[in-house]
């Protein structure tokens, strides 16, 4: 019999519209260890955010309709402790241009596409740990507000 609640692996919501992507990458995180959740859009990303217990936000900020950059957005205003690792193939002049119009100009970790599994792995458990600083953290936030 075990005594205590076992402890539950990291829930991670990965959303990227390559479905392609999004299945390499589901893999590897389930395969190491963590719970996975898949979206292929921003809405759904933003419905998870609001309806399911999740400890990082895996996100690809180039998506048709609302992409990483709305979901980002969304994230400051909302849930600003929740640790975001960002992906993307765009070029970095792109992604400057985009930061302007978000609420905090700092971004979180980006991985530029193709991903190298291993330093996903590393920033990862970075970001789960607190190793890494969060830019957007507000010490009097609610963190298991999910409106």
């Amino acid at each position: 019999m075990v005594n205590g609640p076992i402890p539950q692996s990291p829930r991670i919501l990965l959303c990227d519209d390559s479905a392609v992507e999004r299945l390499a990458l589901a893999h590897l995180l389930r395969s190491s260890g963590y719970t996975v959740a898949e979206v292929g859009d921003g809405d759904s990303a933003i419905l998870q955010i609001k309806q399911r217990q999740i400890d990082l936000v895996l996100l690809d900020l180039q998506m048709p309709h609302v992409d990483g950059f709305e979901v980002l957005k969304y994230l400051q205003e909302h849930r600003r402790a929740l640790p975001v690792i960002l992906l993307s193939g765009m070029p970095l002049h792109k992604i400057q241009n985009k930061i302007s119009s978000l609420p905090t100009h700092a971004l979180p970790p980006l991985l530029i596409k193709p991903v190298d599994p291993d330093q996903l792995l590393g920033v990862l458990d970075m970001q789960l740990s607190g190793e890494l600083p969060q830019l957007n953290h507000s010490e009097d936030e609610d963190t298991t507000k999910f409106s």
